[in-house]
Protein backbone atom coordinates (compact mmCIF):
# COMPACT_ATOMS: atom_id res chain seq x y z
CA UNK A 1 0.00 0.00 0.00
CA UNK A 2 1.14 3.48 -0.57
CA UNK A 3 2.37 5.47 2.37
CA UNK A 4 -0.22 7.81 3.18
CA UNK A 5 1.68 11.09 4.12
CA UNK A 6 1.90 14.65 4.66
CA UNK A 7 3.30 17.70 6.47
CA UNK A 8 3.87 18.59 9.84
CA UNK A 9 4.28 22.60 9.99
CA UNK A 10 5.27 23.38 13.31
CA UNK A 11 4.98 27.44 14.06
CA UNK A 12 6.46 29.08 17.21
CA UNK A 13 5.21 32.84 18.03
CA UNK A 14 7.64 34.97 17.32
CA UNK A 15 8.24 38.73 17.72
CA UNK A 16 6.68 41.25 15.62
CA UNK A 17 8.71 42.32 12.49
CA UNK A 18 10.05 45.31 12.88
CA UNK A 19 11.57 44.57 16.80
CA UNK A 20 12.86 41.40 15.02
CA UNK A 21 14.46 43.48 12.37
CA UNK A 22 15.94 45.61 14.95
CA UNK A 23 17.68 42.62 16.67
CA UNK A 24 18.51 40.69 13.37
CA UNK A 25 20.57 44.21 12.20
CA UNK A 26 22.79 44.02 15.37
CA UNK A 27 23.10 40.10 15.39
CA UNK A 28 26.70 38.85 15.05
CA UNK A 29 25.94 35.37 16.03
CA UNK A 30 24.96 31.88 14.52
CA UNK A 31 21.68 31.95 12.15
CA UNK A 32 18.41 32.82 13.59
CA UNK A 33 15.98 30.22 14.55
CA UNK A 34 13.23 28.66 12.14
CA UNK A 35 10.13 30.02 12.86
CA UNK A 36 8.41 27.09 10.54
CA UNK A 37 9.64 23.22 10.64
CA UNK A 38 8.88 21.05 7.65
CA UNK A 39 8.77 17.47 8.09
CA UNK A 40 7.35 15.09 5.77
CA UNK A 41 5.35 12.19 8.15
CA UNK A 42 3.54 9.18 8.06
CA UNK A 43 -0.28 10.06 8.99
CA UNK A 44 -0.33 6.14 10.12
CA UNK A 45 2.09 6.01 12.59
CA UNK A 46 0.12 6.82 16.71
CA UNK A 47 2.10 8.07 19.64
CA UNK A 48 1.23 8.04 23.08
CA UNK A 49 1.36 11.63 23.47
CA UNK A 50 2.12 14.56 21.14
CA UNK A 51 5.45 15.73 23.19
CA UNK A 52 6.67 12.25 22.33
CA UNK A 53 5.59 12.74 18.64
CA UNK A 54 7.99 15.79 18.53
CA UNK A 55 10.39 13.67 20.32
CA UNK A 56 10.15 11.04 17.87
CA UNK A 57 10.56 13.57 14.65
CA UNK A 58 13.46 15.57 16.04
CA UNK A 59 15.30 12.29 16.17
CA UNK A 60 14.70 11.03 13.20
CA UNK A 61 15.61 14.19 11.58
CA UNK A 62 19.32 13.98 13.65
CA UNK A 63 19.18 10.33 12.66
CA UNK A 64 19.41 12.19 9.07
CA UNK A 65 22.52 14.19 9.66
CA UNK A 66 24.84 11.64 11.52
CA UNK A 67 27.31 10.86 8.68
CA UNK A 68 29.22 8.31 10.27
CA UNK A 69 27.97 5.85 13.74
CA UNK A 70 30.83 2.92 13.75
CA UNK A 71 29.36 2.03 17.50
CA UNK A 72 25.69 1.61 16.09
CA UNK A 73 24.57 3.88 19.16
CA UNK A 74 21.49 5.11 16.71
CA UNK A 75 21.03 1.83 14.70
CA UNK A 76 18.06 1.56 16.41
CA UNK A 77 16.32 4.77 16.43
CA UNK A 78 13.55 3.35 14.02
CA UNK A 79 9.83 3.26 14.98
CA UNK A 80 7.47 5.34 17.29
CA UNK A 81 9.11 4.01 20.63
CA UNK A 82 11.46 6.58 21.02
CA UNK A 83 11.67 5.12 24.76
CA UNK A 84 13.08 2.35 23.58
CA UNK A 85 16.13 4.26 21.00
CA UNK A 86 19.66 3.93 22.86
CA UNK A 87 20.76 6.77 24.37
CA UNK A 88 17.28 8.28 25.00
CA UNK A 89 16.09 8.21 28.52
CA UNK A 90 11.91 8.94 29.25
CA UNK A 91 10.37 9.77 32.63
CA UNK A 92 7.31 11.61 33.53
CA UNK A 93 6.55 14.76 32.00
CA UNK A 94 7.42 17.38 35.50
CA UNK A 95 4.29 19.43 34.21
CA UNK A 96 2.08 16.29 33.62
CA UNK A 97 3.53 13.49 35.50
CA UNK A 98 0.51 11.82 33.66
CA UNK A 99 2.70 11.82 30.55
CA UNK A 100 5.48 10.17 29.48
CA UNK A 101 8.82 12.46 27.95
CA UNK A 102 12.06 12.48 26.64
CA UNK A 103 14.21 13.49 29.50
CA UNK A 104 17.65 12.68 29.09
CA UNK A 105 19.59 12.47 25.60
CA UNK A 106 23.17 10.45 26.55
CA UNK A 107 25.39 9.56 23.36
CA UNK A 108 28.46 9.75 25.15
CA UNK A 109 31.31 8.23 23.78
CA UNK A 110 30.14 7.03 20.70
CA UNK A 111 33.20 8.24 18.05
CA UNK A 112 29.52 9.86 16.50
CA UNK A 113 29.92 12.03 13.26
CA UNK A 114 27.41 14.44 12.61
CA UNK A 115 26.04 17.81 12.94
CA UNK A 116 23.06 19.05 15.72
CA UNK A 117 19.83 19.44 13.78
CA UNK A 118 17.43 23.02 14.60
CA UNK A 119 14.65 20.41 15.44
CA UNK A 120 16.25 18.96 18.58
CA UNK A 121 14.69 22.10 20.00
CA UNK A 122 11.05 20.35 20.12
CA UNK A 123 12.75 18.19 22.44
CA UNK A 124 11.27 21.20 25.09
CA UNK A 125 11.20 18.35 28.30
CA UNK A 126 15.06 17.43 28.19
CA UNK A 127 16.81 17.97 31.57
CA UNK A 128 20.00 16.68 30.28
CA UNK A 129 21.86 16.75 26.83
CA UNK A 130 25.61 14.55 27.01
CA UNK A 131 27.40 13.80 23.76
CA UNK A 132 30.86 14.13 25.03
CA UNK A 133 33.32 12.20 23.14
CA UNK A 134 32.39 12.41 19.38
CA UNK A 135 32.65 14.03 16.35
CA UNK A 136 29.99 16.02 16.19
CA UNK A 137 30.74 19.64 14.48
CA UNK A 138 29.42 23.21 13.31
CA UNK A 139 27.43 25.25 15.76
CA UNK A 140 24.75 24.82 18.58
CA UNK A 141 21.10 25.58 17.19
CA UNK A 142 19.56 28.68 18.51
CA UNK A 143 16.70 26.28 18.76
CA UNK A 144 18.10 25.21 21.87
CA UNK A 145 17.06 27.90 23.61
CA UNK A 146 13.44 26.55 24.20
CA UNK A 147 15.03 23.48 26.45
CA UNK A 148 13.89 25.59 29.42
CA UNK A 149 14.10 22.70 31.70
CA UNK A 150 17.56 21.66 30.75
CA UNK A 151 19.83 21.26 33.24
CA UNK A 152 23.12 19.24 31.98
CA UNK A 153 24.83 20.74 28.98
CA UNK A 154 27.76 18.66 28.13
CA UNK A 155 29.21 18.70 24.71
CA UNK A 156 32.85 18.67 25.23
CA UNK A 157 35.19 16.77 23.24
CA UNK A 158 33.76 16.93 20.10
CA UNK A 159 34.58 19.31 16.76
CA UNK A 160 31.77 22.57 17.45
CA UNK A 161 33.29 25.82 16.49
CA UNK A 162 32.78 29.52 15.80
CA UNK A 163 32.18 31.84 18.96
CA UNK A 164 31.09 31.23 22.50
CA UNK A 165 27.43 29.39 21.93
CA UNK A 166 25.05 32.00 23.64
CA UNK A 167 22.13 30.44 23.50
CA UNK A 168 23.05 28.25 26.54
CA UNK A 169 22.57 31.88 28.17
CA UNK A 170 19.01 31.25 27.41
CA UNK A 171 18.80 27.91 29.36
CA UNK A 172 17.10 29.13 32.18
CA UNK A 173 17.32 26.10 34.52
CA UNK A 174 20.80 25.01 33.02
CA UNK A 175 23.48 24.24 35.85
CA UNK A 176 26.10 22.19 34.44
CA UNK A 177 28.09 23.91 31.15
CA UNK A 178 30.59 21.47 29.48
CA UNK A 179 32.01 23.21 26.10
CA UNK A 180 35.82 21.95 26.78
CA UNK A 181 37.59 20.23 24.27
CA UNK A 182 36.53 22.51 20.91
CA UNK A 183 37.23 24.46 18.57
CA UNK A 184 35.02 27.45 19.90
CA UNK A 185 36.83 30.84 20.29
CA UNK A 186 36.69 34.77 20.37
CA UNK A 187 35.21 36.27 23.18
CA UNK A 188 34.06 35.19 26.55
CA UNK A 189 30.29 37.08 27.03
CA UNK A 190 30.38 38.56 30.54
CA UNK A 191 26.43 37.29 31.22
CA UNK A 192 27.83 33.97 31.57
CA UNK A 193 29.46 34.48 35.15
CA UNK A 194 25.46 36.32 35.99
CA UNK A 195 23.75 32.66 35.46
CA UNK A 196 23.17 30.54 38.35
CA UNK A 197 25.60 27.74 37.40
CA UNK A 198 27.07 25.36 39.48
CA UNK A 199 30.00 24.04 36.86
CA UNK A 200 31.91 25.71 33.52
CA UNK A 201 34.31 23.85 31.82
CA UNK A 202 35.84 26.13 28.87
CA UNK A 203 39.15 24.80 29.03
CA UNK A 204 40.90 23.39 25.59
CA UNK A 205 39.34 26.23 23.14
CA UNK A 206 40.28 29.30 21.21
CA UNK A 207 39.16 31.94 23.80
CA UNK A 208 41.64 34.88 23.77
CA UNK A 209 39.18 37.79 25.62
CA UNK A 210 40.30 38.66 28.71
CA UNK A 211 38.71 37.36 31.90
CA UNK A 212 35.51 39.14 32.13
CA UNK A 213 35.51 41.51 35.44
CA UNK A 214 32.14 40.72 36.54
CA UNK A 215 33.13 36.68 37.10
CA UNK A 216 33.05 37.56 40.75
CA UNK A 217 29.22 37.52 40.32
CA UNK A 218 29.20 33.91 39.85
CA UNK A 219 27.97 30.97 42.08
CA UNK A 220 29.79 28.13 40.55
CA UNK A 221 31.95 25.58 42.29
CA UNK A 222 34.02 24.55 39.89
CA UNK A 223 35.51 27.01 36.80
CA UNK A 224 38.07 26.09 34.69
CA UNK A 225 40.01 28.43 31.66
CA UNK A 226 42.54 26.20 31.07
CA UNK A 227 44.43 25.44 27.65
CA UNK A 228 42.75 29.18 26.22
CA UNK A 229 44.39 32.62 24.72
CA UNK A 230 42.75 34.44 27.57
CA UNK A 231 44.76 38.03 28.25
CA UNK A 232 44.89 40.73 30.48
CA UNK A 233 44.82 40.03 34.29
CA UNK A 234 42.84 38.17 37.20
CA UNK A 235 39.94 40.37 38.06
CA UNK A 236 40.09 41.67 41.86
CA UNK A 237 35.96 40.46 41.60
CA UNK A 238 37.71 36.71 41.94
CA UNK A 239 37.34 37.37 45.92
CA UNK A 240 33.78 37.31 46.01
CA UNK A 241 33.10 34.07 45.26
CA UNK A 242 32.37 32.64 48.18
CA UNK A 243 31.15 29.16 46.55
CA UNK A 244 34.33 28.23 44.60
CA UNK A 245 36.04 24.75 45.00
CA UNK A 246 38.25 24.67 42.10
CA UNK A 247 39.37 27.31 39.44
CA UNK A 248 42.10 26.64 36.84
CA UNK A 249 43.47 29.14 34.86
CA UNK A 250 46.59 27.00 33.76
CA UNK A 251 48.13 27.59 30.17
CA UNK A 252 46.62 30.78 28.88
CA UNK A 253 48.19 34.56 28.26
CA UNK A 254 47.46 35.93 31.44
CA UNK A 255 50.01 38.80 32.69
CA UNK A 256 49.89 41.30 35.63
CA UNK A 257 50.37 40.85 39.53
CA UNK A 258 48.06 38.03 41.21
CA UNK A 259 45.20 39.86 42.95
CA UNK A 260 45.54 40.03 46.87
CA UNK A 261 41.52 39.36 46.44
CA UNK A 262 42.73 35.37 46.12
CA UNK A 263 42.84 35.33 49.25
CA UNK A 264 39.22 35.42 50.27
CA UNK A 265 38.68 32.29 48.43
CA UNK A 266 37.77 30.62 51.77
CA UNK A 267 36.49 27.26 50.48
CA UNK A 268 38.75 26.55 47.73
CA UNK A 269 40.52 23.55 47.42
CA UNK A 270 42.26 23.77 44.20
CA UNK A 271 43.87 26.84 42.65
CA UNK A 272 45.87 26.58 39.28
CA UNK A 273 47.97 29.62 37.80
CA UNK A 274 50.10 27.60 36.18
CA UNK A 275 52.00 28.35 32.49
CA UNK A 276 50.83 32.35 31.91
CA UNK A 277 52.88 35.42 32.29
CA UNK A 278 51.91 36.93 36.19
CA UNK A 279 54.88 39.09 37.93
CA UNK A 280 55.61 40.10 41.23
CA UNK A 281 55.59 38.29 44.56
CA UNK A 282 52.73 35.35 45.81
CA UNK A 283 50.11 37.20 47.50
CA UNK A 284 50.44 36.44 51.34
CA UNK A 285 46.90 36.39 51.13
CA UNK A 286 46.88 32.98 49.93
CA UNK A 287 48.41 31.72 53.40
CA UNK A 288 44.53 32.60 54.40
CA UNK A 289 43.19 29.99 52.40
CA UNK A 290 42.51 26.93 55.03
CA UNK A 291 40.48 24.68 52.99
CA UNK A 292 43.20 24.66 49.88
CA UNK A 293 44.68 21.23 48.87
CA UNK A 294 46.41 22.23 45.91
CA UNK A 295 48.16 25.73 44.96
CA UNK A 296 49.93 25.85 41.17
CA UNK A 297 51.86 29.01 39.95
CA UNK A 298 54.81 27.17 38.09
CA UNK A 299 56.02 28.86 34.86
CA UNK A 300 55.28 32.35 35.55
CA UNK A 301 57.89 35.49 36.64
CA UNK A 302 56.78 36.01 39.85
CA UNK A 303 59.64 37.08 42.62
CA UNK A 304 60.07 37.37 45.78
CA UNK A 305 59.84 35.08 48.48
CA UNK A 306 57.95 31.82 49.12
CA UNK A 307 56.37 32.88 52.78
CA UNK A 308 55.71 30.21 55.91
CA UNK A 309 52.48 31.11 55.70
CA UNK A 310 51.23 29.63 52.47
CA UNK A 311 53.68 26.46 53.11
CA UNK A 312 52.03 25.79 56.38
CA UNK A 313 48.28 25.74 55.42
CA UNK A 314 46.50 22.68 57.58
CA UNK A 315 45.09 21.29 54.17
CA UNK A 316 47.73 21.39 51.81
CA UNK A 317 49.27 18.64 50.06
CA UNK A 318 50.96 20.35 46.94
CA UNK A 319 52.68 23.38 46.47
CA UNK A 320 54.36 23.76 43.03
CA UNK A 321 56.04 26.81 42.35
CA UNK A 322 59.05 25.86 40.23
CA UNK A 323 59.86 27.93 37.02
CA UNK A 324 59.79 31.06 38.14
CA UNK A 325 62.15 33.33 39.98
CA UNK A 326 61.90 33.32 43.47
CA UNK A 327 65.16 34.00 45.41
CA UNK A 328 64.40 33.16 49.14
CA UNK A 329 62.69 30.60 50.73
CA UNK A 330 61.54 31.09 54.74
CA UNK A 331 62.41 28.18 56.91
CA UNK A 332 59.20 25.84 56.94
CA UNK A 333 59.01 26.63 53.12
CA UNK A 334 62.74 24.42 52.99
CA UNK A 335 61.00 21.22 53.58
CA UNK A 336 57.68 19.80 54.01
CA UNK A 337 56.45 19.74 57.38
CA UNK A 338 54.29 16.10 57.04
CA UNK A 339 55.14 13.66 54.41
CA UNK A 340 52.13 13.82 52.86
CA UNK A 341 52.89 17.36 51.64
CA UNK A 342 54.93 17.99 48.10
CA UNK A 343 57.29 20.95 47.54
CA UNK A 344 58.34 21.88 43.64
CA UNK A 345 60.28 24.97 43.76
CA UNK A 346 62.70 23.68 40.61
CA UNK A 347 64.19 26.08 38.30
CA UNK A 348 63.86 29.09 40.61
CA UNK A 349 66.87 31.32 41.68
CA UNK A 350 67.40 29.47 45.39
CA UNK A 351 70.83 29.48 46.13
CA UNK A 352 72.03 26.46 47.74
CA UNK A 353 69.34 24.49 45.49
CA UNK A 354 69.24 21.94 43.00
CA UNK A 355 68.16 22.60 39.83
CA UNK A 356 67.86 26.21 39.80
CA UNK A 357 68.50 29.17 36.97
CA UNK A 358 71.94 30.26 36.24
CA UNK A 359 72.27 33.91 37.82
CA UNK A 360 73.02 35.54 34.65
CA UNK A 361 69.27 34.93 34.10
CA UNK A 362 67.82 35.19 37.75
CA UNK A 363 69.45 38.61 37.90
CA UNK A 364 67.14 40.62 35.30
CA UNK A 365 64.13 39.86 36.72
CA UNK A 366 65.10 39.36 40.40
CA UNK A 367 65.99 43.19 40.75
CA UNK A 368 62.98 44.02 37.94
CA UNK A 369 60.93 46.40 40.52
CA UNK A 370 57.04 45.53 39.93
CA UNK A 371 54.62 48.21 40.51
CA UNK A 372 51.22 46.33 41.00
CA UNK A 373 48.69 48.73 41.07
CA UNK A 374 50.17 50.81 37.86
CA UNK A 375 50.76 47.58 36.25
CA UNK A 376 46.87 47.06 36.56
CA UNK A 377 45.86 50.35 35.10
CA UNK A 378 48.28 49.41 31.65
CA UNK A 379 46.08 46.28 31.69
CA UNK A 380 43.08 47.97 32.16
CA UNK A 381 43.27 50.35 29.14
CA UNK A 382 44.17 47.40 26.77
CA UNK A 383 40.59 46.08 28.03
CA UNK A 384 38.31 45.62 24.94
CA UNK A 385 34.95 45.86 25.38
CA UNK A 386 32.80 43.05 24.25
CA UNK A 387 30.85 43.87 21.40
CA UNK A 388 27.09 43.13 21.45
CA UNK A 389 27.54 39.13 20.70
CA UNK A 390 24.52 37.50 22.05
CA UNK A 391 21.46 36.27 20.06
CA UNK A 392 18.27 36.63 21.52
CA UNK A 393 16.33 33.92 21.24
CA UNK A 394 14.39 34.11 24.57
CA UNK A 395 11.34 35.77 22.20
CA UNK A 396 10.29 32.97 20.71
CA UNK A 397 9.38 30.42 23.10
CA UNK A 398 5.98 30.84 22.76
CA UNK A 399 3.15 28.40 22.39
CA UNK A 400 3.48 25.59 19.24
CA UNK A 401 0.19 24.71 17.06
CA UNK A 402 0.68 22.00 14.72
CA UNK A 403 -1.53 21.24 11.39
CA UNK A 404 -1.82 18.55 9.25
CA UNK A 405 -2.07 18.64 5.45
CA UNK A 406 -3.28 15.32 3.49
Amino acid sequence: MKAICCFLFVSIISLNNAFTAAIMRRRLGPEPVADVFEIRVDVRLHFPNFRLKKAYYALQEWKKVITSDPKGMTKNWDGIDVCSYNGVFCAKAPDAPNLSTVAVVDLNHGDIEGKLPPHLGLISDLSAFHINSNRFCGTVPNTFSRLTILNEFDISNNQFDGPFPNVVLDMPKLKYLDIRYNNFQGLLPPQLFDKDLDAIFLNHNRFSSTIPENIGNSKASVIVFADNEFKGHIPKSIGQMANLDEIIFANNQLSGCLPEELGLLHSTKVLDLSNNNFVGPIPRGIGNLKCIEMVDVAQNELIGTVVDVICTLPKLLNFTFSDNYFDRLEGKCEKPMRPELVFDYRRNCLRGKPDQKDEGKCLPVVKRQIDCESLRSVLDTKRRKPPMTRTRTTSVHGSITVSFRH
